[in-house]
């Protein structure tokens, strides 16, 4: 008797110091135990969920499928169910077991293992494999037009005058322009998703000012009055990788649906850091978005107008990459008028980014 109750004494601390579980009801479903791990786990107390229906605590799952399922007589039986925790879904794998009486089921025992992380990683994987086909093949696609489009060129100015083939040159090199553009999009694209962030300090003036003469090279903004100005007393550590990913898009951007229909265009830059932020807001007087599209522009692969050499993935990175810092981005914009493009992101002068 005495070892007895040793076992039961041994079986009642595994269950009730498990991480898992344990539920047993009778032959009409009804809970008749639980163990105390439902406080931590769930934040349910366990006398309070005696008598209840084991399909009212799994409450959203199809309660005929799963009757049918605890029913048959197969003696262990893994059923996956969902289970709202504090307004949030969490993702179990019930292992049940039928008792019997003879051939008849008198009762379950369920052991509910929290597998919500397995889940999401799950879910991750499968968007990122959807992702990546739908970047293959938006990029394939992409890539395409520009370089039918210089392969024609040069058989034209093969056996053009020199007056048409300068003018063919000059056409080629505006393709291989939109390629070269195509190009370093994807491959922010693809590092962003990879690199590890990094903490380092950055000398942001330094950062601006020489993306934007590399941006000179490739751009028409000899036509454009470009400002920066940079408020800035303490140091700034962030990523540097990233910082420069969202600088060189965002004033891209503005260079690439600047609107030269207007006497003046201008892109201004101003920044200001602090021991807490790193504000960047970026303004210009170009094209505008309409107000329909401020919040698709955002969107993977959009494009609210044709005036670009892109594809669609700039401003998409650009907020990819400012949310993995823990920051923000705004947008405002006036068709005809202007934008302006606001990036909040924090110092990690006192913090290490996680």
């Amino acid at each position: 008797m005495e070892k007895l109750e040793v076992q039961t004494e041994m079986f009642r601390e595994l269950v009730e110091n498990s991480f898992d579980i344990t539920i047993v009801t009778d032959k009409d479903f009804k809970i008749r135990y639980v163990s105390s791990s439902v406080i931590n786990i769930l934040g349910h107390e366990p006398m309070a969920l005696l008598g209840r229906s084991i399909f009212e605590f799994i409450a959203g799952q199809n309660e005929g499928e799963l009757k049918q399922r605890f029913s048959d007589t197969s003696p262990v039986k893994m059923v996956d169910v969902c289970l709202p925790v504090n307004k949030e879904k969490r993702f179990f794998s019930a292992q049940v077991t039928n008792s019997f009486n003879d051939t008849h089921v008198r009762g379950l025992v369920l052991k509910l293992h929290d597998i919500t992380e397995i889940k999401k990683r799950e879910q991750a994987l499968l968007e990122s494999n959807l992702h990546l086909d739908q970047v293959f093949y938006k990029t394939t696609h992409d890539l395409k037009a520009p370089l039918r489009s210089v392969l024609g060129l040069v058989n034209l100015a093969e056996t053009a005058t020199n007056e048409k083939r300068l003018e063919y040159i000059g056409l080629i090199k505006k393709s291989l322009l939109k390629l070269d553009v195509y190009l370093e999009e994807m491959n922010d694209f693809f590092k962003g998703e990879r690199l590890e962030i990094k903490r380092e300090k950055i000398d942001l003036k330094a950062v601006i000012s020489e993306e934007i003469d590399n941006l000179r090279d490739f751009h028409e903004t000899e036509r454009i009055d470009i400002e920066l100005v940079v408020d800035q007393n303490v140091d700034l550590y962030s990523d540097s990788f990233r910082i420069k990913t969202i600088i060189t898009n965002l004033i891209s951007n503005a260079i690439k649906y600047a609107d030269f229909q207007k006497q003046k265009s201008f892109i201004r830059v101003d920044v200001e850091v602090n021991k807490l932020m790193c504000a960047i807001r970026i303004q210009d007087n170009g094209i505008g978005v309409e107000e329909q599209y401020q919040q698709k522009i955002f969107d993977r692969f959009f494009r609210a107008t044709d005036q670009s050499y892109g594809n669609g993935i700039g401003l998409f990175i650009v907020k990819d990459t400012v949310q993995r810092l823990n920051g923000s981005i705004d947008v405002s914009s006036l068709k005809d008028i202007g934008t302006t493009f606001t990036v909040e992101i924090p110092n990690q002068s006192l913090r290490t980014i996680l």
